[in-house]
């Protein structure tokens, strides 16, 4: 299985590294926080973890909790945690429960995707580990990759053409994606105990918030 993961994840930055990087898809130039790289550090807001932050009434931590800002931040926490739960779980589910939990993943991921809040390397990453998961043989798993990078490069060439004169940030951010990617992709070893995907998606979101500060 290792194997195979390796080579589809080496498929799919090789994807990315095409052109000099993926386009983003952002609709805003605010930098979005990866919910699944957040998911198991963030604090909860309607946990009260934080010890420094003040106290807040019934009311006014309902409304804070009603707030389309902490609906939106929890809807990602929970994005991740059903990404995640799924890759874990996949091995134990039969192949119809599979594929019916991939596409409806892989539809949300084109939907966040789409809204600006993956970029489209992230996305990429994202859609591939869906094709790991749902199983089946090399050669299908491969072929379903090779389909993803072949799909997101199309993608990137279409607002590529779009956008002839990118912003400065965005620029800066196409530049630092590529540069990461080769990084990430030569190193023998993973710090923090991460795997290769998952360390690539943090320096790519640490890149992206520095360059759209």
């Amino acid at each position: 299985m290792a194997k195979i993961t390796s080579r589809l994840l080496a498929a799919a930055l090789a994807g990315l590294a095409v052109g000099g990087g993926l386009w983003l898809g952002l609709a805003s130039s605010e930098p979005v926080t990866d919910t699944s790289s957040t998911a198991a550090t963030a604090p909860n807001p309607a946990s009260g973890e934080r010890a420094d932050a003040p106290s807040l009434d019934p009311s006014a931590q309902r409304a804070l909790l009603d707030s389309p800002a902490v609906q939106d931040y929890q809807a990602r926490l929970q994005f991740g945690a059903d990404y995640q739960g799924f890759i874990k779980s996949a091995a134990d589910l039969d192949e119809a429960q599979r594929r019916q939990r991939a596409a409806a993943l892989a539809k949300e991921i084109d939907r966040r995707e789409a809204a600006g809040e993956l970029a489209l390397s992230e996305a990429l990453l994202l859609q591939v580990g869906l094709a790991q998961a749902e199983g089946g043989d090399e050669e299908a798993q491969k072929a379903r990759a090779d389909a993803l990078v072949a799909r997101y490069q199309a993608l990137s060439q279409e607002r590529e053409a779009r956008n002839k004169t990118p912003h400065a940030r965005f620029t800066q951010y196409k530049s630092d994606e590529k540069r990461i990617v080769d990084e990430v992709l030569g190193m023998d070893s993973i710090p923090d105990g991460l795997s290769r995907d998952q360390y690539l998606r943090q320096r790519l979101q640490e890149a992206r918030e520095q360059a759209y500060q």
